[in-house]
């Protein structure tokens, strides 16, 4: 009896390999002139923007630090708001992160120094608020194998 439900099970098998892999007769006329195709669009680099690689001047360097360092005892006091760790943060964390977002974009200081600074906010935030990290990583103006006009 054994055998003979292991026979039928191996026929059903073999014909329902049978089927597949077969074409349509419509599949098998489908030409390559019927085919349409589109450029591809790519996003356009532009190269003549300036690129303050070793920053502005000294007094304009200053100031950005002395923005971002309050920045980030913003973001000190602010992140202490979270009790545990949080997804998304909260009004107050958000509104001083995205204070720093803007203010690290200004190019005034040197691309590294820029980093460092991410580097510090990320440590600060990293502990309670996982999407706050997440956007501070994102916005990184060097990443990991990133090329640079700068080097």
């Amino acid at each position: 009896m054994d055998r003979g439900l292991a026979l039928a099970a191996l026929l059903v098998g073999a014909v329902a390999l049978a089927g597949c892999g077969g074409e349509t007769k419509q599949a098998a006329q489908v030409t390559t002139a019927e085919v349409t195709t589109y450029p591809v669009e790519t996003v356009e680099v532009q190269r003549d923007q300036p690129r303050h690689c070793k920053g502005l001047s000294k007094a304009k360097q200053a100031a950005q630090r002395r923005r971002l360092e309050r920045d980030l005892q913003r973001l000190r006091v602010v992140i202490k708001t979270i009790k545990r760790q949080a997804e998304y943060g909260n009004p107050a964390v958000n509104k001083a992160l995205d204070q720093f977002e803007r203010d690290i974009t200004e190019e005034a200081l040197p691309i590294h120094q820029r980093a460092r600074y991410i580097d510090l906010a990320a440590a600060i935030v990293a502990p309670r608020c996982y999407w706050c990290f997440e956007v501070l990583e994102s916005n990184r103006p060097i990443a990991g194998g990133g090329k640079l006009a700068c080097g």
